[in-house]
């Protein structure tokens, strides 16, 4: 499959609602990208259905929400999907409510579960966590914390007691300013995963719940606020945005200011189609 060029007059006439990334498609980690805030200005001012859906677990929505307008955007708390806000959820549905929590991530990232769990633990708590929460990279030791990890939920296992572990961002990679790049807590979540199906072979108890692109949930969930299944999403990671939207049915366009560097439609013609965007968009405006 081959993409096309569109430009984003065309999507705001086809879409009942369009879904963007944040990082690499209207931000690059740190500053807004040119034509975001113009953009934001005329999809509020048309009262055009979107929503931002984003990887980041690492900020609360309302944290998201005054960060972009710190960047020059107005966009509100409820146009906002993230993968934390998925974490409640995934805490009823899996009957994990109340159980203790070890939370790797920002303060921010802790208000997911606060109302979900009994006790939030650290890693330099006395007691065992019966869930380990990946919400973001930073601030960690990887080496000391993996050998950490690794021992726990291996000996938990043997113990047939095991530690569920839930992923909410699933970026490997992700933008961390114009020319730099930062790595995801799903770096180390896979690597982590890898060793421990090394010591036991493959189980499904031994790998991280994934409820960011490119997993279904946070898809169905913006599918719902959206109202509508005739959406595209607009983002710049093949693996994650692209991927995702592609597996539930959704279009897909792909932009040049992230990740993905791509801006020929000929250089996706040997690219396995599942990752293959429908449309590549040249400009935000």
């Amino acid at each position: 499959m081959i993409p096309s060029y569109i430009d984003i007059e065309a999507i705001f006439d086809h879409y009942d609602a369009v879904f963007f990334d944040a990082y690499g498609v209207l931000v690059d980690g740190i500053d807004a990208l040119p034509n975001a805030e113009q953009l934001v200005n005329i999809m509020n001012a048309s009262a055009m259905n979107y929503f931002i859906v984003t990887n980041d677990a690492s900020k609360s929505i309302e944290s998201l929400s005054n960060k972009f307008q710190s960047q020059g955007m107005r966009i509100p708390v409820e146009r906002i999907v993230n993968s934390g806000s998925l974490i409640s959820g995934y805490y009823r549905d899996e009957d994990l409510v109340g159980r203790p929590t070890l939370v790797l991530g920002t303060k921010d990232s802790r208000t997911y579960v606060s109302g979900s769990c009994a006790k939030i633990l650290s890693l330099d708590s006395n007691s065992e966590p019966d869930v380990i929460l990946f919400t973001h990279s930073s601030p960690y030791d990887w080496e000391s914390t993996l050998k950490h990890l690794l021992n726990l939920v291996s000996k938990r296992f043997k113990q047939k007691k095991p530690v569920r572990m839930v992923l909410p961002n699933t970026d490997f990679i992700y933008q961390d300013g114009k020319a730099d790049f930062g790595m995801g807590a799903a770096a180390f979540v896979e690597t982590l995963e890898e060793a421990l199906m090394r010591l036991h072979g493959k189980h499904e108890v031994l790998r991280a719940a994934k409820l960011g692109k490119p997993h279904p949930p946070i898809f169905t969930e913006a599918i719902r606020r959206a109202g509508s299944n005739n959406v595209i999403m607009i983002g710049d990671q093949l693996e994650t945005d692209i991927l995702g939207a592609n597996n539930v049915g959704l279009d897909s366009a792909v932009v040049t200011t992230g990740i993905n560097k791509r801006s020929d439609p000929k250089e996706f013609k040997d690219m396995p189609d599942d990752l293959t965007p429908r449309y590549i968009l040249t400009s935000l405006v």
